[in-house]
């Protein structure tokens, strides 16, 4: 039977009041196509990050441990000035085995400072949200947020991303232990845990 822990942690900044909950759901179905961590990975995340940020001087916006007939790669979306890049690292050797530049990416982000700058001249609310969104000075390191996710469950992980959401930027990761797999959400400024969950198999 499979079985969802979820572990709920917010927040509530103006009262410094947190709250805890603790839920559980009967999940469907264990995940399609379950990634097994084996010793034939020799890069780590962190690893693979740091080789892609040096060698493309950009920022690496999202990355994922795949896997392809029997072999494990890192999927990862770098953005370069305004250019964004979909790599494929080979993860056992650290080699990008396939890049490709994505053309819509700074149509879509051209797009999307036209509609900002039409929403700031009559929305301050607005302007304030773009700016905040604009200053990552404040932001804690992907490392940082990689250590505090492994001090609360102890796994690999396999997926990280950095989102902007309700007005704030979060890192959202995902590990894996044997059959457990953790779903983590941490404030990317204050390095707060915002959301952990945790699905298992039940034998």
């Amino acid at each position: 039977m499979n079985k969802k822990i979820g572990l709920i942690a917010g927040a509530v900044v103006l009262t410094g009041i947190v709250g805890t909950g603790i839920y559980h759901t009967e999940a469907s179905s264990s995940k399609e196509g379950e990634l097994q961590i084996t010793a034939a990975e020799k890069v780590t995340i962190e690893e693979a990050t740091k080789k892609l940020e040096e060698a493309y001087q950009g920022t690496v916006k999202e990355i994922e441990l795949d896997k392809e007939r029997n072999k494990l790669y890192y999927e990862a979306e770098i953005i370069v000035d305004k250019q964004e890049y979909d790599v494929v690292m080979d993860a056992e050797s650290g080699e990008v085995v396939y890049e490709e530049i994505d053309d819509d990416y700074k149509n879509n982000d051209d797009r999307d400072n036209d509609d900002r700058n039409l929403e700031a001249a009559g929305q301050q609310e607005t302007n304030a949200e773009n700016s905040s969104k604009d200053n990552k000075s404040n932001l804690i390191a992907q490392e940082k947020a990689i250590e505090i996710a492994k001090q609360e469950f102890d796994g690999e992980v396999v997926q990280i991303e950095l989102d902007f959401d309700d007005g704030k930027y979060v890192y959202e990761l995902e590990l894996v232990n044997g059959h457990q797999e953790a779903d983590i959400d941490i404030h990317g400024e204050t390095g707060d845990i915002l959301s952990l969950e945790i699905d298992y198999e039940d034998d």
